[in-house]
């Protein structure tokens, strides 16, 4: 394990026992506050709330086992660091490549994995998807993560579902009200959304300043109708209504914000969904979009949104990934998307916690063969799964309790990695 290693745990140490929490609503923790409301759901019970430090003490001896025992440490060349910036003041920036390239296009031009038209998969399996998971008669409500300018979200509406989708990059937002503008009501302007005092509220938060005192994360400096000062620049929530024929409208909503960040709380708030979790996830192209290192997180992240007995229509690709092998610099185009094999996806929804079912597979229906030279001559398939959710928990991690074991078994294992010189 690297002296750099050390130092990172010795820091991460000091920040949980040192830093104290600033203030919520101030300049300088917009986004602290924002990635510390994303680290629980309202879901979670107090007991596990209350665990929180202790599983951190575990976690760090758990990360120690692993660099120990294997004897590496992460890098700063690991696909995670180059797909996912670390900024000066530790906020992790997930966004920056997907706006700065895959949407960094001329206009009228759309990336590789946009589908002007909705996805046959969806098409196909919508009644199987969609059978029985409506509570009410205002049907089924859908969460669509990374949906950036999806058709397939008009087409959930037109099945009689709600939608919301989370897109973290403004222009396949600003391009989707324009291109369903025939079919988007009330999808004019975004809701800013803030949280002071612990809770999240639709508004700006305001902080007054004669002058400009350099950049805070998630504020902007600008003379507004409160004044000159730093004014709160998200997240936001664009509501508007899907027209779906015989005069009747669907709620179609898209929360511009990193999807880790997205939490139940702020679904209760910003959204129809006032309970705060949908009844299904509706996932074409964003677990293929992010890096191995990160997987676990975005399901846990997004799956802790869906009710028990929900259920999730997950499609992905599997190819060769050793025919497209993961950059560790991170400047080529490609991956993503990612290979996401059976084998790799049973791995991440465990049927202990979960009902798999590959209900289709064939050839890829995107073009990305033909449109990206990565994958010229690799084959190429499109998979479809149904799961159903069967723990409260559903996620990766699984329950508290299988949490407190893994971090326990991870410390263990650091000790008796110093105990038999593993260290170097």
């Amino acid at each position: 394990m690297s002296k750099q290693s050390w130092r990172a745990c010795a820091a991460a140490w000091r920040k949980l026992h040192f830093s104290s929490p600033h203030p919520s609503g101030t300049p300088s923790t917009a986004a602290a506050t924002s990635s510390s409301s994303s680290s629980s759901s309202s879901s979670s019970s107090s007991s596990t709330r209350a665990t929180e430090k202790p599983l951190a003490w575990l976690g760090l001896l758990g990360a120690g086992s692993a660099a120990l025992t294997f004897g590496t440490s992460v890098s700063s060349t690991s696909p995670s660091h180059c797909y996912y910036e670390t900024q000066p003041d530790g906020r992790v920036d997930r966004l920056k490549r997907w706006s700065k390239r895959s949407w960094h296009l001329k206009s009228g031009a759309s990336p590789g994995f946009h589908l002007r038209s909705f996805h046959p998969f969806l098409e196909k399996y919508i009644k199987t998807f969609e059978a029985g998971m409506a509570e009410d008669e205002r049907g089924a409500s859908v969460l669509v993560p990374l949906c950036g300018k999806s058709a397939d979200m008009t087409y959930l509406c037109d099945q009689g579902c709600r939608v919301v989708g989370v897109e973290g990059v403004q222009r396949p937002i600003i391009e989707f009200k324009s291109e369903q503008r025939m079919r988007l009501k009330e999808f004019k302007h975004p809701t800013m959304l803030t949280m002071e005092d612990g809770e999240w509220k639709e508004g700006t938060s305001f902080q007054p300043a004669e002058t400009f005192q350099g950049a805070k994360p998630g504020w902007v400096f600008k003379k507004g109708d409160r004044g000159l000062g730093y004014y709160t620049d998200g997240p936001r929530v664009w509501k508007g209504k899907a027209n779906c024929g015989n005069n009747r409208k669907a709620p179609l909503q898209v929360l511009q914000m990193d999807m880790f960040d997205v939490t139940s709380d702020l679904i209760k708030v910003a959204t129809y969904e006032d309970r705060g979790y949908f009844d299904m996830i509706y996932d074409r192209g964003g677990l293929e979009s992010i890096p191995p290192e990160a997987r676990a997180e975005y399901i846990e992240k997004t799956t802790q949104l869906l009710k028990q007995g929900g259920r999730m229509l997950l499609i992905v690709l599997d190819y060769n990934q050793d025919k497209v092998p993961i950059d560790p610099k991170g400047k080529r185009s490609a991956p993503p998307p990612y290979s996401l094999p059976e084998e790799e996806v049973r791995k991440l929804f465990p049927s202990s916690d979960w009902d798999v079912r590959l209900v289709d597979k064939q050839a890829e229906i995107t073009g990305l063969s033909a449109g990206n030279p990565f994958f010229s001559d690799v084959d190429v398939k499109e998979v479809c799964y149904i799961l159903t959710k069967k723990s409260a928990s559903g996620s990766v991690s699984g329950s508290a309790t299988g949490r407190i074991l893994a971090a326990l078994f991870g410390g263990a294992g650091a000790v008796a990695a110093i105990a038999f010189g593993c260290y170097r």
